[in-house]
């Protein structure tokens, strides 16, 4: 019985290691989707998209994706992104990543919050970390993508918003309200 017992864990795990892990190919999707980004086939990367995808809590179409792409590139030239950390489990791969570029185009869209859209080239560069949430489906197409960026960091070094807070005027330090009940 207890060879029988043993013969059996081992076809389990022999038929688990020959499947597919879908972390890994997930993983391996998005060094293809980078990889599409960095050679300017921005058609190819909105293709992995699926029809039904959601960005940003909003849905997104192929057309959608591809133009916001072309966006950054031409908002940011020299836009690079590094992935610095993956972590991937089942159809959800989590990556932080350092994102830089030099603010050389004019936004035509609401990239990175809408701040950018219509705002004139400072010339400056920023350089922030972005943490990615991906979520595929059975097909291998994105299905969902939530993304966390220092928007505040990067308009700063931008020069796209003061560098500091106002001084508080004399009424506000002694802790009264400037505001009259």
């Amino acid at each position: 019985m207890k060879t029988l017992t043993a013969l059996l864990c081992l076809f389990a795990l022999a038929a688990h290691a020959g499947a597919p892990d879908p972390s890994a190919r997930n993983v391996e999707l998005l060094e293809q989707y980078y990889a599409l980004g960095k050679a300017r086939e921005h058609e190819k990367q909105a293709v992995m998209w699926a029809p039904d995808a959601i960005n940003l809590g909003r849905p997104v179409q192929h057309d959608s994706v591809r133009v916001a792409i072309e966006d950054i590139h031409r908002t940011f030239p020299d836009y690079h992104s590094e992935v610095l950390e993956t972590r991937a489990s089942g159809d959800t791969v989590a990556q932080m990543s350092r994102m830089s570029g030099t603010h050389r185009g004019m936004a035509q869209t609401a990239i990175f919050g809408g701040l950018l859209k219509d705002a004139p080239p400072t010339g400056k560069r920023f350089e922030v970390l972005v943490t990615h949430w991906w979520r595929f489906n059975e097909s291998g197409k994105i299905m969902w993508h939530q993304v966390t960026r220092d928007d505040l960091g990067m308009y700063l070094q931008l020069g796209l918003l003061p560098g500091r807070l106002p001084t508080a005027s004399p009424s506000t330090e002694k802790g009264t309200s400037p505001v009259k009940d």
